[in-house]
């Protein structure tokens, strides 16, 4: 049995009285899992007995805790069911960030031989550069449209969570790793410890392109809470 707008607004009340909700997207998704249950527990039962019994089963993972995704996610409240939503999310996340690390220096690793200690050091310093810019730009992206943005999500607090404080981290780090080590190739003999470098370098900058890349899943939970909201 469908429920009309009128039960799902008590649905709705329910929760923002009993509960606190900071994020539009975990509004969307406990009413959307919720209102299904109670639609289903509404074939043997009235509606106020089915709307009981399905807010007691979902007592406890209604309550609120804080969710550490390290340095990827940061510190985040959020209610008991989202938490291994995000955790698929920081699993993904963290595969990727490994493989993107390692990605170029392999690739430099299988051609050294073929080319000249110059060009390396040129093509390592242009790479440096453009990951830095990516990550800048994301950074300023991210929190920007964020702050300025209608609908508040996890994914968007993840996006833009202490954009500004990284931003210097950003900032220092590549005088150090970009700058002070520009031309720092002189020997191919030593090519595999400067490689691990690089690595590091990558898993340091990527890791933050990641955690900003978080803000297109914020844009696909806005889209759906959208559809949910004309539906």
């Amino acid at each position: 049995m469908k429920l009309t707008t009128e039960q799902i607004q008590q649905i709705e009340e329910k929760l923002y009285a009993d509960y606190d909700f900071y994020y539009d997207d975990t509004k969307h998704e406990v009413v959307d899992h919720i209102a299904s249950e109670i639609e289903e527990e509404m074939k043997d039962n009235s509606f106020e007995t089915s709307f009981d019994k399905v807010f007691q089963n979902w007592h406890s993972r209604l309550q609120e805790t804080e969710w550490n995704g390290m340095l990827m996610y940061g510190k985040i409240k959020l209610p008991m069911f989202y938490k291994k939503q995000l955790m698929s999310s920081l699993y993904k996340d963290v595969l990727m960030l490994i493989v993107a690390s390692f990605a170029f220096p392999l690739l430099l690793y299988f051609y050294k031989d073929s080319m000249e200690i110059n060009t390396l050091n040129t093509m390592v310093f242009i790479y440096k550069i453009v990951v830095l810019i990516i990550a800048v730009f994301f950074n300023r992206y991210s929190l920007e449209k964020y702050e300025n943005g209608d609908y508040t999500t996890v994914y968007g607090q993840i996006a833009s969570f202490a954009n500004n404080k990284t931003l210097a981290a950003m900032g220092l780090f590549a005088f150090t790793m970009i700058f002070m080590q520009q031309n720092s190739i002189r020997h191919k003999e030593n090519v595999e410890l400067w490689l691990g470098t690089l690595v590091f370098f990558n898993a340091f900058y990527l890791m933050f392109i990641i955690k900003y890349c978080n803000y297109f899943r914020h844009l696909k939970m806005v889209k759906n809470i959208k559809k949910w909201k004309n539906v």
